[in-house]
């Protein structure tokens, strides 16, 4: 019930302001009509006094003597006949108003190029002409009334002047002058006036038709949406439409065509497929073109033909590149689809050539990227090898790299590596980066080469017997600790006579299974050996050092 008897009262009260407004209407237009016939009693007044002057005049070069005096009264009756049609012209802008203003002939239609090409532009420089017309028009007529009020203003002083003049002076011939020259001061002083009166009340009807910023937005708005907007919207959807409809009648005779279903990727089906892109976005061109014909719109037709001339006069400096874009698109390029190609420090595969090319790399996650094909014009690809990898790693893989870091792969993309050192401690790599690192790959297996050296005293052994007891402990103890599928091939080799010791090269092929105990094993193998040697009864040497001391 609170709610019915608010929209009540809400509707008592828009239905009295409504009343109120009509009502100040209805009072404002008497009083509009008094400023106009007051206006216009100011220009009736001269109007009736110029008239009797041209009559008087005409009257007076019929009984003119002289030829001289003859042309002096017909300049003042040019002149008295300027002036009351200037007062009459006056006198009907303010009968007619604003509209009397508006009212005017259509210009003749010009054959010229340069009219032609003006009439082309005219429907846009005739929205802006009106959307501006309104301030203009107030502008310009309060400009003129501030030049007339500056006339008056002087005519004001000079008839000051020359009734001081007259007041003063004792010579008839002087006084029949100054009453000469304050004729005319007076006539332009009442011309003055009477501009200052017409422009007032013009300033006066503009002032009163020109709406507030809302209401001119609200009905600018209404206006384009009831318009340019619906016709914006046709022509949008007629453009959508004729593109999908383009494209989707390709798509079909693709699927249909014995020379796709050949080969996707030849030549002429890359040419069909290029062609027929321009053959949509032309068909939406045209569509669009037709609905603002068909709708009557001249002035966004006349914009899209506008930014064809445009785009036509730029493609002369820009349609070049296109082309070359297009012969990459064709595969004709220097890159080449299912090549190898260097990209940003990386390796990738061109999967697909076209306006935004698809580079791929299998072993980098997220490793598909699409770039547009500007940005691959100056690129070279070359054909993929057999057994070429794309990346040295791949996730989970135990790494070496050239700054010592050794550690497995957790994450690899595009943009980084992230390597799990031993410890929990993630050591991250811009991509790029990590392959200039030369990464080992200790997951596909590796090799550990161990230096052990025993003393001299055993020299008589050092190239039978003692080589093949290591290699025999080693093989015992480590096929017991990792398992045979860990060890690929153990033996120790004699490598050196070094200046303190007999030296032997453990050489150790694992599998890539046992990578993460990679240190552990240089460990272990140590370990294997100095148990040998404690085992045998052979000496671990020292490093001996000599200090020869010098004679004076």
């Amino acid at each position: 019930m609170r709610w019915y008897l608010v929209l009540a009262f809400a509707l008592a009260a828009s239905g009295s302001v409504h009343a109120q407004e009509t009502q100040s209407g209805e009072a404002a237009k008497p009083a509009a009509t008094k400023r106009s016939l007051g206006s216009l009693k100011t220009i009736a007044e001269p109007l009736s006094a110029a008239l009797a002057e041209l009559n008087k005049l005409q009257e007076e070069i019929k009984a003119a003597d002289t030829e001289d005096a003859r042309q002096e009264i017909q300049s003042r009756i040019d002149a008295e006949r300027e002036r009351v049609g200037q007062l009459r012209d006056n006198f009907r802008d303010i009968v007619g108003g604003s509209e009397a203003a508006e009212y005017e002939g259509e210009p003749a239609a010009g054959t010229g190029i340069q009219e032609q090409i003006s009439e082309l532009v005219q429907p846009v420089l005739s929205e802006i002409r009106d959307a501006t017309s309104k301030p203009r028009e107030l502008d310009a007529l309060r400009k003129l009334n501030a030049k007339w009020q500056d006339r008056k203003n002087k005519a004001d002083t000079v008839l000051a002047r020359i009734d001081s003049l007259i007041q003063n002076s004792s010579s008839e011939v002087l006084s029949s002058e100054l009453k000469s020259a304050r004729a005319l001061w007076a006539s332009r002083q009442a011309e003055a006036l009477s501009q200052i009166a017409v422009s007032k009340v013009q300033i006066e009807n503009r002032t009163r038709e020109q709406r507030s910023l809302w209401e001119t937005l609200s009905t600018g708005l209404s206006q384009f949406f009831k318009s340019r907007g619906m016709n914006l919207l046709i022509a949008l959807l007629a453009g959508v439409s004729g593109f999908l409809a383009t494209r989707k009648i390709y798509s079909w005779i693709r699927r249909i065509s014995p020379v796709h279903k050949k080969d996707a990727n030849n030549f002429t089906s890359r040419l069909s497929d290029v062609l027929a892109a321009a053959t949509a976005g032309l068909v939406a061109l045209a569509a669009v073109i037709l609905a603002f014909y068909a709708r009557g719109d001249w002035l966004l037709l006349t914009l899209v033909v506008i930014f064809l001339i445009g785009v036509a006069w730029a493609g002369k400096t820009a349609i070049p590149p296109y082309l070359e874009q297009i012969r990459m698109i064709l595969n004709l390029g220097s890159v080449r689809e299912g090549e190898r190609v260097i990209y940003q420090g990386l390796p990738w595969k061109v999967s697909s050539l076209g306006f935004f090319t698809t580079f791929t790399n299998p072993n980098l996650k997220g490793g598909m990227m699409r770039i547009p094909i500007r940005d691959v014009m100056g690129m070279i690809s070359r054909p993929v090898t057999q057994k070429e990898v794309w990346f040295p790693t791949e996730e989970d893989d135990w790494v070496i790299l050239s700054d010592g870091t050794y550690g497995k792969t957790i994450t690899q993309t595009p943009d980084q590596v992230v390597v799990l050192r031993l410890g929990g401690s993630m050591k991250t790599y811009p991509t790029a980066d990590f392959l200039e690192l030369a990464p080992e790959n200790l997951s596909k297996g590796f090799r550990l080469s161990i230096v052990f050296g025993i003393d001299y005293r055993h020299q008589a052994d050092c190239t039978t017997t003692i080589p093949e007891v290591f290699s025999e402990a080693l093989k015992a103890s480590l096929l017991c600790d990792y398992g045979r599928d860990a060890i690929r091939s153990i033996k120790t080799e004699f490598s050196s006579a070094s200046a303190s010791s007999l030296d032997y090269t453990v050489l150790a092929d694992f599998d890539g299974s046992v990578a993460h105990r990679y240190n552990a094993l240089q460990r272990k193998i140590q370990a294997i050996c100095v148990e040998v040697c404690n085992e045998n009864g052979w000496v671990i040497p020292f490093t001996q050092v000599t200090v020869h001391q010098a004679h004076p």
